[in-house]
């Protein structure tokens, strides 16, 4: 009997020495999992980095400072609430005048110099679709840029772009569809349109095309970058007796063609792009805005709703005037705000790998109103597809769908 005791004793010592064996490599491997995080370009255990080219100077240089003032609004306020995840956000600007071949300098200097975690809130089309493939080869992250290129949105293409602004080609074909179904069903229309000289403004022009609407255009026109004046444009516009004109253009640029069209006489209802809808045109234009309308895709800066108090509070809070409020700071907020979450969601250990995946988690993100709740999936970075029409009424930017 003590024999048998005495063996089951050596039995349960054994079993508990390699109870204990496995127990230490357990925390051995839990520990070698910790020690395995690589934290992602940009990132230490104090700071995240990040960059943004804007149209510092030049003739759009209104949206990027507006832009600045959002992105740099972000950065103080999650700074003074001590950081994300115990790190600090640090922000680089780069000018690029909207020059494609100065955003592709900037988006070097970045990923060499800077060494930035991802290019965040840069303003226009043509600059990041430019830059977009050195993003790509650096594996760099791509956020919220304010661009509209439909093939920017593609998943497999761009797996490290996120976007929250539907593509021109989406805008305006939504827009087609609704000024026959609902804003004039029983009216002969013929529709003229004006587009930035760039592969954005051949899209803005294609999604009008495809739209029900399609065979209502009479006349397209472009515009250059550097331009002083729209007056030929106007000039065919009458010729062709429009009885709408669509402009993708800036809110200093849609002001101006407000004033000549006025001077010339154009006869036209005027609908301006996502980057008109700002109290800067109304200002300029005075009493020539009312009843122009806005064809956009956020709710107006001076909407009645928590989202958007949230973005003023920021703005002013910045030193911004009136000027600064409008599309294109209100985009940059709210990407901060989902910037935001993402970088929370991430965890401690910052990388691409876990950024993306905890953007491909949100589900029905709330933006206070000023878009439909937005998701990200694994197969869609495009976390709002809506289109919003506005009209200046009473002075002020007034939602009509």
């Amino acid at each position: 009997m003590r024999r048998a005791f005495l063996q089951l004793l050596a039995v349960l010592a054994v079993f508990t020495l390699f109870a204990a064996a496995c127990g230490d490599d357990d925390e051995s491997a839990a520990a070698d999992a910790e020690s395995e995080c690589v934290l992602g370009r940009g990132v230490s255990d104090t700071e995240i980095k990040l960059g943004s080219s804007q149209p510092l100077t030049g003739n759009l240089a209104a949206l990027g400072e507006a832009t600045a003032f959002a992105l740099n609004g972000h950065v103080d306020r999650i700074n003074a609430a001590g950081g994300i995840n115990g790190r600090m956000l640090s922000m680089v600007i780069q000018d690029d005048e909207f020059m494609p071949e100065k955003a592709v300098a900037n988006g070097q200097y970045f990923i060499e110099r800077e060494k930035v975690f991802a290019v965040w809130g840069s303003v226009g089309t043509a600059p990041t679709s430019a830059a977009i493939e050195i993003h790509d080869d650096a594996e760099m992250l791509t956020l919220f840029p304010f661009a509209l290129n439909k093939d920017l949105i593609d998943v497999v293409a761009h797996p490290l772009y996120f976007s929250h602004a539907p593509p021109a080609y989406a805008q305006t074909k939504a827009w087609g569809k609704w000024l026959v179904n609902d804003f004039r069903p029983n009216e002969e229309l013929r529709i003229g349109m004006m587009v930035i000289n760039s592969a954005d403004g051949e899209q803005t022009t294609q999604g009008f095309e495809a739209s029900i609407a399609g065979d209502s255009l009479v006349d397209n026109q472009t515009w250059e970058r550097d331009a002083t004046t729209y007056g030929p444009q106007i000039v065919s516009f009458i010729g062709n007796e429009v009885t709408d004109v669509y402009l993708g253009t800036a809110d200093t640029q849609y002001a101006q063609f407000i004033q000549e069209a006025d001077q010339l006489g154009l006869e036209a209802r005027l609908w301006g792009s996502s980057g008109t809808i700002t109290d800067n045109v109304i200002a300029l234009t005075g009493d020539l805005s009312e009843g122009v309308f806005g064809v956009g895709f956020v709710a107006s800066s001076t909407a009645d709703i928590p989202g958007i108090q949230g973005y003023r509070d920021l703005m002013f809070g910045q030193g911004a005037d009136a000027s600064h409020l409008g599309t294109a700071s209100l985009i940059a907020y709210l990407s901060g705000l989902v910037v935001e979450e993402g970088l929370t969601q991430a965890g401690e250990c910052l990388n691409n790998d876990t950024f993306v995946e905890a953007m491909e988690s949100i589900t029905d993100f709330d933006t206070g109103g000023i878009t439909q709740p937005m998701t990200f999936t694994s197969e869609n970075h495009l976390g709002n597809n809506s289109v919003v029409i506005f009209e200046v009424k009473g002075g002020a930017w007034t939602r009509i769908n």
